[in-house]
């Protein structure tokens, strides 16, 4: 019944003591894919006599578990609890709803009773339901951080009419969107809806993995129409761009950054690389100024870590659109790339280009080159060795008043929240996972200020002044941030943008982002 893997459900008030009836019959009917129901009815005998009775028992069989989500029945008496879950794990419920923590919760008492069900029982995951309202995060995160940072802790945001945008909310574990029928209004033909502002916070998040819950507010309310809404809404999303579409499947997974100085990349590798045609837009435009502004007659283009030649074609089309001679040479060190330059040389560039398999910053060539071009910035700018071996090119490859294709590039930090991402890098690996450093298409977060900047990196110094150490590339950084609200940092997002040439640019910081661009996700630095 989920409409593009919405799943929406429904909790009834009122005592249900037939949960099995009550899939088969109201859930079916309301086109619900789950329901909250209680785990247990009027037990608290069970424990002196150490098991349920069939009539305290909610859903009694697996059959209608996997549609199922237990409610708690009771905060006060730990070993009912205990039972509970351990029922709800036998039967194959997914997860457990504990009680509302709200203002006046003892949120230590909370905590304590939390921290013990989640240790000493089955492993279903039990979800703490909070009101989005204020105080409420602080509440989470002492119950978070009382309760060791479990795994096993989930949240259940339940919206209110003050409830507009929550970006804090998002860097948080939250499965289950709990909408009372409470805060829709009526339409003009009587159907409930939503206000325009709980409309778009409700869009915000089905851009993620979350589930929806109607909570019946009064008897007397038939949740179908309910149902119905919220599916109609999510039909009204847009589509996502032919970028975001391409990089959808990348969210929030934890990458290594690549070393292509280091590893010979595959061809693979290349061709996601290639899909993105609005970075080499810019770098097209980047060469076409610089072979316009070149005072050379006839203009000697060097490619650098050529790949399988996405650069070299456009420095091609761009030396016709500027209608000037160019030489274009294209360096390679991966012996296999250089078996797909040779076959473009001679299927698409007509034998045009020279072909050099050499390490950029060691070859010594006849005549030097006009204009140096290279790709090798990573996702925080420098972080694939871009400094050190546009360097050594430069000093060995490019003359002496030649330009170099980036001329610049920058590096920002901004502090980060998001559990998910802290936990996954907290399990990559051999355990050393808050150590390295991650590239990230960044979702499940919330960055908490503005990046800034860290250090810069620049090529447009006369090559025969460029040191031959490595000493004047070293960098170090302060800086101070202004989170506007309570947070928990769970590290810093890397971003970078670059000069290419004069004031063709290219950027990932989310201010600035170049327009559907997609080579470059943000880095993720993990804090312990």
């Amino acid at each position: 019944m989920a409409l593009n893997g919405l799943r929406v459900g429904v909790e009834p008030c009122g005592v249900i003591a037939d949960g099995d009836a009550f899939v088969a019959g109201e859930m079916e009917r309301c086109t619900a894919d789950f329901a909250v129901l209680a785990v247990t009815h009027e037990a608290e005998a069970a424990v002196d006599r150490g098991y349920f009775i069939l009539s305290e028992v909610v859903v009694k069989t697996s059959q209608h578990a996997y549609c199922v989500l237990g409610r708690a029945s009771t905060w006060g008496d730990s070993d009912l609890l205990s039972m509970e879950l351990q029922l709800a794990a036998y039967v194959g419920l997914k997860r457990v709803l504990a009680p509302e923590l709200s203002a006046s919760t003892n949120v230590a008492s909370y905590a304590r009773t939390l921290l013990a069900l989640v240790s000493n029982t089955a492993g279903v995951p039990v979800v703490v339901r909070v009101r989005a309202a204020e105080g409420a995060w602080a509440r989470w995160n002492r119950v978070r951080m009382l309760c060791g940072h479990q795994a096993r802790l989930q949240v259940a945001l339940e919206l209110g009419d003050d409830a507009c945008d929550l970006p804090q909310w998002r860097a948080e574990p939250v499965q289950l969107i709990v909408l009372p029928t409470s805060m829709f209004i009526g339409n003009n033909a009587g159907f409930p809806v939503l206000r325009k502002d709980h409309q778009a916070e409700i869009k915000r998040w089905m851009d993620h993995t979350v589930a929806y819950v109607i909570r019946q507010s009064e008897d007397n309310v038939d949740l179908l129409d309910y149902v119905r809404y919220l599916r109609f809404l999510a039909g009204t999303l847009e589509e996502l761009s032919t970028a975001a579409a391409a990089s959808a499947e990348y969210r929030d997974v934890l990458q290594a950054p690549l070393q292509p100085l280091m590893d010979h990349l595959e061809s693979a590798t290349y061709e996601t690389f290639e899909m993105d045609l609005p970075k080499y837009d810019h770098y097209e435009h980047a060469m076409m100024r610089a072979i316009q502004d070149s005072p050379r007659k006839e203009i000697v283009l060097m490619v650098v870590g050529a790949g399988r030649g996405p650069l070299v074609t456009r420095a091609l089309r761009a030396a016709r659109q500027a209608g000037r001679s160019v030489q274009v040479i294209a360096i390679e060190k991966n012996p296999s790339a250089l078996v797909e330059l040779q076959l473009r040389n001679a299927n698409d560039w007509g034998h045009q280009v020279t072909l050099i398999r050499a390490d950029m910053r060691g070859w010594v060539p006849a005549q030097r080159a006009d204009i140096l071009v290279s790709e090798l910035l990573g996702s925080f700018g420098d972080n694939e060795l871009s400094p050190e071996c546009l360097d050594a090119a430069c000093r060995l490859l490019l003359a002496p008043h030649g330009v170099c294709i980036p001329q610049s590039y920058s590096a920002y930090v901004a502090p980060l929240s998001s559990t998910l991402l802290h936990a996954r890098a907290q399990a990559y690996g051999d355990g050393h996972g808050l150590e390295t450093p991650y590239v990230v298409n960044i979702h499940a977060a919330h960055v908490l200020a503005e990046p800034q900047i860290m250090w810069s990196f620049s090529h447009t110094q006369p090559s025969d002044q460029i040191m031959g150490d490595n000493r004047h590339n070293q960098r170090w950084a302060a800086a101070t941030f202004r989170v506007q609200a309570s947070s928990l940092v769970h590290g810093l997002a890397g971003y970078f943008d670059a000069v290419l040439y004069d004031n063709v640019e290219l950027s990932i910081r989310p201010d600035t982002h170049t327009e559907d661009m997609h080579s470059w996700f943000p880095m993720y630095f993990p804090i312990k």
